[in-house]
């Protein structure tokens, strides 16, 4: 997620590994990361019940599931991809449906009464949003909307998500692990909208993005397979376009940072770690 503006870095299973120096539960493929160019024909039709199941099972709170329920589970869902700035639900629509990201980001905002959107969130692949919605009055708490074109989820009818916890005790356990990294997703915006001046909220985002979407780590080099706009980071740390454009170029022309169509690749996290508060 570059989740600020108060954005939030959703970190999927973050607090159940710090510890336990282990990788994800559930690998997730390369290919979520791939990015489809922009205007591309999107992807179309339905997986078979088979292959569904499969996806789903990629995820946390389907992975331990006998496969009795996940099946009945599955008829309860869909596969759908959108575009770079589509809405996949509005602020107080009543929460229908669960989203279990694929590929792509997807952002959690809001605009205030100006008009402004502030981004509370940014979810990736392996992340769920409308779980909490459920428990919370049936209605979404924000705007989801995808940040890239080819961005694409497995939904499922929320009744269904609560029809099953109320028959299988065993899902509440992983419900409650959903619910508590929405908690998480929170407490991770205010350490970044909290961490002083522009550069330290910026560092903060980065090393959150970098700890859970970050590939081919070795040493101080790491990158992070996404490329967020600076308008798109401006708003997730809640300050001037023109400033994070400057910090940026400030990064790049002191070697810390190169982007290009492969995503941001850091060759000195220890300098960018260096600016993260006390």
């Amino acid at each position: 997620m570059v989740r600020a503006g108060g954005a939030v870095l959703s970190s999927q299973r973050k607090s159940q590994e710090a510890g336990s120096g282990k990788d994800f539960a559930v690998d997730l493929p390369r290919r979520v990361f791939r990015r489809i160019k922009r205007h591309a024909p999107l992807p179309s039709g339905q997986p078979g019940k088979e292959e569904l199941t499969k996806r789903m099972r990629r995820f946390d709170l389907f992975a331990k599931l006998p496969a009795r329920v996940i099946s009945e589970l599955a008829a309860a869902a869909s596969v759908q991809a959108f575009r770079a700035g589509e809405y996949i639900w509005r602020h107080n629509e009543a929460d229908r449906r669960v989203m279990f990201i694929e590929q792509g980001f997807v952002k959690a905002a809001r605009r205030n009464r100006e008009g402004v959107s502030r981004t509370y969130g940014l979810y990736g692949p392996g992340d769920s949003m409308g779980i909490f919605a459920i428990w919370a009055g049936m209605k979404y708490p924000t705007d989801a909307v995808a940040m890239n074109d080819g961005m694409s989820a497995i939904f499922v009818e929320a009744e269904a998500i609560l029809k099953f916890a109320e028959k299988y005790p065993r899902l509440a356990g992983p419900l409650r692990v959903e619910i508590g990294r929405f908690t998480e997703a929170f407490i991770q915006k205010i350490e970044i909208v909290s961490a002083g001046n522009v550069p330290q909220r910026l560092a903060v985002l980065m090393t959150m993005l970098i700890d859970r979407y970050g590939v081919d780590k070795k040493g101080n080099r790491a990158r992070l397979p996404i490329t967020l706009t600076l308008e798109q980071l401006s708003e997730i740390i809640g300050v001037r376009l023109e400033t994070v454009a400057r910090i940026m170029s400030g990064w790049k022309r002191e070697g810390w940072l190169t982007i290009d169509s492969a995503g941001c690749h850091f060759s000195r996290l220890d300098k960018v770690r260096e600016l993260l508060p006390d």
